[in-house]
């Protein structure tokens, strides 16, 4: 259970997260403001609560810190019109919304959104283990979470219980941990019960790489894209077997490393596309990939469009 309730207050704009340990942005675009309260448990990862704001237009390009075992459970407190969304590098259309609008981001996969108009959001980053852990406790296990960001969505249980988060965020001195936990607890509860697919089927628990051994693994891809990294590299740097972090992969992840890494790169080499003229041949070298054919090819298959074609429509 939560012991303690600590403020990341990011108010840098220029700040990177040196880890995949908090909520963050690994984009150069980030919100004005950035209040992050982590709650503390003894044998668990932190639970996040937080809040982004941006009162001006023409953000541009804005990717969240790839956690990848948690989904981001997002609440708007601002009206937005139409914007567009690539997830794992393939373009979506998310439609204009009102305030209360809630979104879910699986953060096993890319996300990264183009914001032109200011915003506002709460949001709450919830572990799948603790889906996991839902599951089991009902006897059976969890599946995956039905939501289709290009549907508008508008949940008046989730706007009351992410109102509530407010007082967390600004005066977290008056707020007790017993509350902490009964509110995420609850926000978990209704978005397992309202959103998620179960089994009657239960699963073994054993993932193959810890949450911290996961984390390490992703920070060192994220921070050597550019480099032609092996198996052996990335178990040394998460302290595990290359067995385990396969299998850790494909347990947490749905996914291989190097499918992993093809998709970051992909990634990067979108906002290098997006935010600049940068030759196509030298994106290939900044992503890892071994020449622009070689991008191509890999952009293509996961895209379903060519570098060149991609930019043109994006930039229409």
């Amino acid at each position: 259970m939560p012991t303690s309730a600590e403020e990341k207050t990011i108010d840098d704009p220029n700040h990177f997260p040196k880890s995949f340990d908090v909520p963050g942005f690994v984009s150069e675009s980030r919100p004005e403001l950035q209040v992050v309260r982590s709650v503390s448990r003894r044998s668990e990862q932190p639970l996040f609560f937080a809040r982004y704001r941006h009162d001006k237009p023409d953000l541009g390009l804005l990717e969240p810190t790839p956690l990848a075992d948690q989904v981001t459970v997002a609440v708007e407190l601002r009206p937005f019109r139409p914007i567009n969304v690539f997830c794992d590098g393939r373009h979506k259309r998310k439609p204009a919304s009102e305030p209360g609008a809630l979104a879910l981001y699986d953060l096993r996969k890319s996300w990264v959104a183009d914001i032109r108009d200011p915003f506002d959001n709460l949001s709450v980053y919830i572990p799948f283990g603790s889906f996991r852990d839902f599951a089991a406790e009902r006897g059976s296990s969890f599946q995956e979470l039905r939501y289709d960001v290009e549907e508008v969505r508008y949940d008046a249980v989730m706007l009351h219980l992410m109102q509530a988060i407010l007082p967390v965020l600004e005066r977290p001195h008056e707020v007790s941990t017993l509350f902490l936990d009964s509110l995420f607890l609850a926000v978990r509860d209704h978005i397992a019960a309202t959103y998620g697919t179960f089994s009657t089927k239960t699963t073994s628990n054993k993932w193959g790489l810890t949450v911290r051994q996961l984390r390490h693994a992703l920070e060192y891809i994220e921070a050597h894209l550019s480099e032609d990294v092996s198996l052996a590299e990335v178990a040394n740097a998460s302290v595990t077997s290359v067995s385990s972090l396969t299998r850790g992969f494909n347990a947490s992840l749905g996914v291989s490393p190097h499918r992993w890494v093809l998709k970051r790169r992909i990634a990067l080499a979108q906002r290098l596309m997006y935010e600049g003229a940068t030759p196509l041949s030298e994106v290939a070298v900044c992503c890892g990939f071994a020449d622009q054919s070689h991008l191509t090819r890999v952009f293509m298959r996961q895209v379903g469009s060519t570098p060149t074609v991609w930019r043109r429509k994006v930039h229409r």
